[in-house]
């Protein structure tokens, strides 16, 4: 599994569609919701990339957008979270600020979290 993939797998085990932020279907196969987005950054060894993900939701509470959140941030821990790949691994880690709760000016039922988070590549390539 590459570094890439090993993202793309870490989005997508909260139990909710994942989606790279590039790649969020529209028109008739646009996601119900909760869903997640997120950001891919590839870099070489030892560098540090900032990426960001947002769980996406359409209530009137918080509490479905922030137990996704909890879940994100409970994976990861204090520490980091390290990702195995073929050629090493990627540490997740928390960001500054991890998240930040965000509104939707077209649509007030909808609660987005955004996370920041930094990926720093332990990988050969």
């Amino acid at each position: 599994m590459t570094s890439e993939q090993a993202l793309i797998q870490f989005f997508k085990s909260f139990g909710v569609p994942a989606y790279e932020e590039n790649s969020v279907p529209t028109g008739e196969n646009a996601p119900e919701y909760p869903y997640i987005t997120f950001s891919l950054a590839i870099d070489g060894f030892g560098a540090e990339t900032a990426l960001d993900a947002s769980v996406w939701t359409r209530s009137t509470s918080w509490s479905e957008a922030n137990d996704v959140l909890k879940n994100i941030s409970d994976r990861i821990g204090m520490g980091g979270k390290m990702l195995r790949c073929d050629d090493g691994a990627v540490w997740l880690k928390k960001g500054s600020p991890f998240a930040q709760p965000m509104g939707d000016p077209s649509d007030n039922m909808i609660k987005r979290n955004y996370i920041n988070l930094t990926a720093e590549f332990i990988t050969a390539s």
